[in-house]
């Protein structure tokens, strides 16, 4: 059974990766530093290890440079678990030795095939394959060789390379569009090809939207050439190549609902018929049910507010946020935590009314930003999000998002669900911990007193 070092300083979210994992045949440890890792590796002796990148004490990065230190665990496969994805980021994940990373909020099956393709259980490229010459520029260990592409495809690339390249090395690729534009994308060698003409397998390390945007058309664009070189018109070149688009998404959906079906009946659910849905509603479904559950689990205010951070980080995938709670006294909104935000940075209490928190404030409705949040926002007082914490109607304070990790485009309808339901738990746990606290300062008051009167 193969054994999994799951390490992050995060309970929650330790919690979210050992459910994703269960009932995959793997043995599941957990760690919560960097220094408990390198104290534990030998004798835990994992097959592979998700390390987070961001952790009190030793970064994920600084953790797998020292566990690449040793010639026993240099060929250790290393999953880095990161917030943003950033460039900036990735490439330190990849200096540092790992082998591949994957973003939060993590998606379930994506996080599965990443951790089969390390134990080696993926032995081929399924996606089709495109032949094609393309020049393209390749760093490997501060080396740059000028290769040549022999096939490409949506998962990986076949190289032909006059030097030698080693087995299980990352690299970085910078080839050019099918529009001229620059694109790079970062790989790990796994196989050199039988017939020994220098030429290996390399596989694509999780590339960015924009990236795999430019890949696919890419891919596409190098098919109708293909087929044009074949005898094929242009026209009906193309129209193949929208037919096989249609038929390799209807294929890959096809093998997502057996096999979301097959998980169904496994665990022997009474909803089997349902499960055939969007596999980012079953991410975050899944995300909140286990956020609530935490949230739940402590009647202390300031680890609430702690927990409620940790959820809307890690779950929600918010790099920037704040929770502004109301004051009665004064009517005013008052800033009581948050994240993404200078160290000295002052604010401001906000009136009823004022900007989009305050409007969402007073009409206790919740606010979405109808439009392009890829940038996000730094007006205090107009985040892309703004959900009103609620009691019985009653609002008790305002949770404000204003930049995502996720690069994406716009919000969508899983979007309003998820923060809507996230509020609600917030509200509650928030409330709940805030009255506890108010009761236990009265019997502590009143303990006192009664001391007082039987000295």
């Amino acid at each position: 059974m193969p054994k999994i070092l799951l390490v992050d300083d995060v309970d929650l979210f330790l919690e979210l990766e050992r459910s994703y994992l269960e009932g995959c045949g793997y043995d599941l440890i957990t760690a919560s530093s960097g220094e408990e890792t390198l104290q534990r590796l030998d004798k835990i002796a994992p097959d592979v290890l998700l390390l987070d990148y961001y952790m009190p004490g030793i970064n994920g990065d600084e953790v797998c440079r020292l566990i690449r230190r040793s010639s026993k665990w240099e060929k250790l496969p290393i999953l880095m678990v990161t917030a943003a994805g950033k460039p900036e980021e990735v490439q330190s994940c990849l200096d540092a030795g790992c082998d591949d990373y994957i973003t939060k909020p993590v998606n379930k099956q994506e996080l599965r095939e990443k951790v089969e393709r390390l134990l080696g259980n993926v032995q081929r490229r399924t996606a089709e394959r495109i032949e094609v010459k393309l020049p393209i520029q390749l760093q490997e260990n501060g080396h740059l060789h000028v290769v040549t592409s022999k096939d490409i495809s949506s998962s990986g690339i076949c190289l032909k390379s006059q030097l030698p390249l080693e087995e299980n090395t990352t690299v970085e690729m910078r080839l050019e569009g099918a529009g001229g534009e620059p694109l790079t994308l970062y790989g790990r060698i796994k196989r050199k090809a039988e017939d020994d003409d220098g030429s290996c397998g390399v596989y694509f390390i999780y590339p960015d939207q924009k990236s795999k945007k430019l890949l696919d058309h890419l891919i596409r664009s190098k098919k109708v050439e293909q087929l044009k070189k074949e005898g094929v018109d242009e026209r009906l070149s193309r129209r193949l190549q929208a037919l096989e688009d249609e038929c390799s998404q209807l294929r890959t959906e096809q093998d997502d609902a057996l096999r979301r079906i097959g998980e169904l009946e496994q665990e022997n659910l009474d909803f089997a018929n349902q499960l055939v849905q969007v596999e980012d509603v079953n991410n975050n479904l899944t995300n909140l049910y286990i956020a609530s559950s935490r949230l739940h689990s402590t009647l202390d205010r300031e680890e609430t507010l702690e927990i409620i951070k940790e959820v809307v980080i890690n779950f929600v995938g918010a790099e920037k946020f704040a929770v502004f709670l109301f004051d009665k006294t004064t009517e005013h909104l008052q800033f009581e935590t948050g994240e993404g935000f200078e160290d000295d940075e002052i604010f401001s209490d906000i009136k009823l009314g004022d900007g989009v928190i305050g409007q969402a404030a007073e009409s206790s409705e919740n606010y979405f930003y109808d439009g392009p949040i890829s940038e996000g926002s730094d007006d205090i007082l107009a985040p892309i999000v703004a959900i009103p914490l609620l009691i019985h109607g009653q609002m008790i304070g305002i949770l404000a998002i204003y930049r995502l990790f996720i690069q994406k485009e716009q919000l969508e309808s899983i979007d309003y669900q998820l923060f809507s339901m996230l509020g609600e738990h917030a509200a509650s746990a928030l409330f709940s911990s805030t009255l506890y606290g108010h009761s236990e300062r009265k019997r502590q008051t009143y303990q006192g007193f009664v001391d007082l009167l039987l000295k």
